[in-house]
């Protein structure tokens, strides 16, 4: 199990092409002190979306259980990453996309690497059937998922403040992704905050 500095240092310095340029003052990568509710809810309201998504946060023993859904040390470093966006469709997943699969720009991430978001669902940065979980070991670490995924599709979305910008281009390629495609009342998004994992907090 990573701890979450390690974690960081990973994301920054060993993945693919997104993770691997990351720097700090480029990306607005910062150092959390901890879960602020007050910068919780105001990135949420500052979105402006056309799709209402639901929201959750993470506590550190939930995230670890994600990570632990790993069957292979890689399939758990990518469980882990700080921002994600995974498409289901029942408890099967679709597509599956996090910032170490996304090519670097100056100033950000560019979700849509290889036109992966030119279609719904968006074409898998890897092979789905890798990762070998489904919706279901999700709804089982945060059960609020159950209630709030009755639709034809789900989409988590894992982010945290300490990607800010990485996370909102993350969120805003889903709901335009979506909205393109007329999938919105077919879909459910749901948000889940992960600061307190990233910040060390138990």
């Amino acid at each position: 199990m990573n701890s979450p500095k390690a974690l960081v240092l990973i994301v920054i310095l060993t993945c693919s092409t997104g993770c691997a340029k990351l720097l700090s003052t480029m990306y607005g990568i910062k150092e959390l002190e901890g879960f602020n509710k007050e910068d919780y809810d105001n990135f949420l309201g500052s979105l402006n979306l056309p799709i209402q998504p639901y929201s959750l946060v993470s506590d550190t023993a939930q995230y670890n259980r994600v990570i632990d859904l790993g069957r292979t040390p890689a399939i758990g470093n990518s469980l882990g990453q700080p921002v994600q966006i995974i498409y289901f469709e029942g408890n099967a997943v679709l597509s599956f996309h996090a910032n170490c699969f996304a090519a670097g720009s100056l100033s950000n991430l560019n979700w849509n690497t290889d036109n992966r978001f030119e279609s719904f669902p968006p074409k898998s940065a890897i092979g789905t059937d890798t990762l070998g979980i489904g919706l279901q070991e999700y709804s089982m670490i945060y059960p609020d998922i159950a209630s709030f995924s009755g639709k034809k599709y789900t989409v988590l979305v894992f982010w945290t403040l300490m990607m800010e910008k990485i996370s909102r281009s993350a969120i805003i390629t889903v709901t335009d992704n979506l909205s393109r495609f007329g999938k919105e009342n077919e879909t459910a998004v749901i948000l889940i905050n992960t600061d307190k994992y990233f910040s060390g907090m138990e």
